[in-house]
């Protein structure tokens, strides 16, 4: 399922500057809130903070409350500009730069700040 930016832009994680992909997709079981923003892994067809070492496929576009079991969707950022200030690791810390530069070959992409055209007005 695919939405548009106005009902999914959180925490201004999200640049508008270049149309995004939403899409809405199974968090896993989680013992702690993920905050929007953070870089999610997919494992067993379920999403879930990365670290470092992992391999990114997302970016949380909503924060998502802590969930023990059962299934919790969520949006996700799956192609476009995401603000690189505003992303964090699965742990809720600053995303290193290490886990940030992988996020090119998913098709997010890095950009300073979120800007539109009242920036030039």
């Amino acid at each position: 399922m695919i939405e548009t930016l106005e009902t999914n832009l959180d925490r201004g994680v999200v640049s508008p500057s270049h149309p995004p992909i939403i899409g809405v997709v199974e968090m896993a079981a989680s013992s702690s809130a993920l905050k929007a923003g953070t870089i999610l892994k997919l494992s067993s067809g379920k999403y879930s903070g990365a670290s470092a070492s992992d391999d990114p496929a997302a970016v949380l576009a909503q924060d998502v409350e802590a969930h023990a079991d059962g299934t919790v969707n969520a949006r996700v950022l799956l192609h476009g500009l995401a603000v690189s200030s505003r992303l964090l690791t699965g742990a809720q810390a600053a995303a290193t730069d290490t886990l940030k530069n992988k996020l090119p070959a998913t098709g997010i992409y890095l950009t300073q700040a979120v800007w539109d055209e009242s920036n030039f007005n």
